[in-house]
């Protein structure tokens, strides 16, 4: 028994360690490092505007000094506090309840997915939840201590609850699960006068260690925005409970998977069997208050949505413990006789229903590390793409507030950089003449685009881009996109080439334009005019391929119409419809004739082509490189 809660934090480690640098850094955690990088006056004015308190990243700044400002460097702060959350999950079972509880509850924590995938972060969240339950065990060794040795424990719970409030502004919720904590033991006790003002004392010490921050954090605070999420309520307390029990990469739980941690929560409404002393009982009651307390300040406070969903983290701990336990109490009334086959029923339940949940756990911690959902944002890609296809001449736009800091660890190309919009956004009028200066001085564009929604909500930046520049390209790395753009002579408002060829039983394209060189190393832009006579009920996508004269792909450009923004299900009947492509012809492409034609396909399998003159695809010019 004794060195099995070292192989649970070893496993922990291993976990947390496991393919740590791998990914590149995302967004938040490229603000990380440049927010760490400054020097300490300079990182609280930066953090000020921000949304979190500044504790997090003063340790870190220490941290990277001796580990390095890469991947690794930064990110291993985060496995410690990940391992540490563990080793204390098992200190603090072991406190409440017994050894065999506590190694319990932390392998639920060990092996968690959405405990592994925030201590493989360098953002606060394993930060958070290992002060959290730092601050339980420590309140749970003040509340047991000899008066003596009392002043001490609640000294260092004092300390560890100033950091946590300058951690994350959620921690007033283990706060708030710490008094129920103390008041459910003061009660137990018959009310002792010395521990209660003892404890109202280390508490205003940790407010008043606050204090210099307070006035920023109510500031902050204040002005964060609530979104009412739309997402039925049902539907968010079942996201809720399957994120703290089985992780953030768990999916389409089926019965058994629901009911055996519910089977295991159910034993706190039975009654402690095992010898303890008496009026106790708020042990039990403990952990249950802070799962519900987390997760009710997630789903009560407005502050529901998708990202923070880690905030459930410490929730996740206290769950945990709830779980531990019951498997714990059950095993022990158990009967280990297989002669008695009934009396065995409680621990078939324990090993049955803590095993299950533990093995479903463990199974989609995979997913972590091999599911692209999963996988975050790859900037490291997108600026290997860039270094290697942009030139001096060439421009990237940035249009997510802080996307320069990930960006630029890892460009080191010539292009030049431009957020846009300037500042915190909102003026259309200067987001669209900056970028049609943008368009004015560059041949080619590269955007990275990224939470348009909080600074271009109306699309200025990609609007402008689509209508009057061509897409060569575009790929999504995790939520962020790479847009590829080459600007060639204005796209013309109507075709030089009528057509007339009707595409299925409604749609026609009314005519073309050809723009650009058609030369090895150059760009073909081509734009398409389309009509519809019906309205439509089926998306489209339109490819324009380049074919040399044995059939073979030399280039091609694929996206729904004027590139993803006038779906055809929204065409009117009789609108017009400008949809710009653009071709890169390969530098390496030899001489000779080659066919450019156009094809309209359905968005989901099997990817069938509208029919169109007798085949199902439409010959608009035969062109010759020379």
């Amino acid at each position: 028994m004794r060195w099995l809660p070292v192989l649970v934090i070893g496993l922990a480690a291993g976990w947390r360690l496991h393919e740590l640098p791998r990914q590149s850094f995302w967004h938040d955690e490229g603000n990380t490092l440049r927010l760490v990088q400054r020097d300490v006056p300079d990182l609280l004015a930066a953090v000020r505007p921000d949304i979190h308190p500044p504790g997090y990243y003063l340790l870190l700044k220490g941290w990277t000094g001796l580990a390095g400002e890469h991947e690794f460097g930064l990110r291993t702060y985060s496995a410690f506090w990940g391992v540490l959350a563990v080793a204390l999950t098992y200190a603090l079972g072991a406190r409440l309840y017994a050894r065999a509880a506590g190694i319990l509850a932390a392998l639920l924590v060990a092996v968690n997915p959405l405990a592994v995938y925030y201590s493989q972060e360098a953002r606060m969240y394993a930060q958070l939840a290992g002060l959290a339950v730092l601050g339980m065990w420590l309140l749970a060794r003040f509340v047991s201590a000899h008066p003596a040795r009392r002043p001490a424990w609640g000294l260092a719970l004092a300390l560890c609850n100033a950091l946590g409030l300058y951690t994350h502004y959620s921690y007033p919720l283990t706060l708030l699960v710490q008094g129920l904590f103390f008041g459910g033991w003061w009660l137990a006790q018959q009310r002792p006068t010395r521990p209660m003002f003892l404890y109202a004392a280390l508490n205003l010490l940790s407010l008043a260690l606050f204090a210099p921050w307070l006035p920023t954090a109510l500031d902050q605070t204040s002005g964060w925005a609530v979104q009412a999420d739309p997402t039925p309520f049902a539907e968010r307390l079942q996201t809720v409970l399957t994120h703290i029990t089985y992780g953030n990469t768990a999916q389409n739980l089926g019965p058994v998977e629901v009911l055996a941690p519910l089977a295991l929560v159910a034993v706190l409404l039975l009654p402690d069997w095992y010898p303890q002393p008496p009026g106790n009982r708020w042990r039990a009651a403990l952990p249950l208050a802070w799962a519900l307390a987390v997760a009710g300040g997630l789903l009560f406070s407005g502050a529901y949505r998708e990202a923070n969903l880690k905030f459930l983290l410490p929730g996740q701990i206290a769950l945990a413990l709830v779980i531990g336990r019951g498997a714990y109490l059950l095993w022990d009334v158990g009967s280990g006789s297989a002669a008695v086959p009934l009396e065995m029923l409680p621990r078939l339940i324990s090993g049955g229903a803590f095993f299950l949940t533990l093995g479903t756990a463990y199974g989609w911690l995979d997913d972590l590390y091999s599911d692209p959902d999963f996988q975050r944002d790859d900037y490291r890609a997108i600026a290997a793409i860039i270094q290697q296809q942009a030139g001096p001449d060439d421009a990237v736009i940035l249009n997510a507030g802080n996307q320069i800091e990930v960006f630029s660890y890892y460009y080191g190309g010539q292009a030049a950089l431009h957020p846009l919009p300037r500042g915190l956004g909102g003026d259309d009028a200067a987001t669209l003449a900056a970028t049609e200066a943008l368009l004015a001085r560059h041949p080619r564009i590269f955007m990275i685009y990224w939470a348009s929604e909080e600074r271009d909500p109306n699309q200025i930046i990609k609007n402008t881009l689509d209508e009057r520049a061509y897409s060569v390209g575009a790929a999504w790395y995790g939520n962020v996109r790479l847009l590829r753009y080459a600007v060639l002579a204005p796209p013309p408002p109507a075709p030089t080439t009528l057509s007339g060829a009707q595409f299925g039983e409604h749609i026609t394209l009314t005519g073309y334009a050809i723009n650009g060189t058609a030369q090895p190393g150059g760009v073909l832009g081509v734009t398409l005019f389309w009509t519809t006579a019906a309205p439509l009920d089926v998306r489209y996508k339109v490819s324009v391929q380049l074919l040399d004269s044995a059939g073979r792909l030399v280039s091609q450009h694929d996206s729904e119409p004027a590139n993803n923004r006038a779906l055809t299900t929204l065409w009117q009947p009789g609108e017009g419809v400008a949809d710009n492509h653009g071709l890169p012809i390969p530098s390496n492409t030899p001489p000779g004739d080659y066919t450019l034609s156009a094809s309209l396909y359905t968005l989901e399998p099997p990817f069938a082509r509208l029919p169109v003159e007798g085949g199902d695809s439409l010959t608009l010019e035969r062109i010759s490189l020379p």
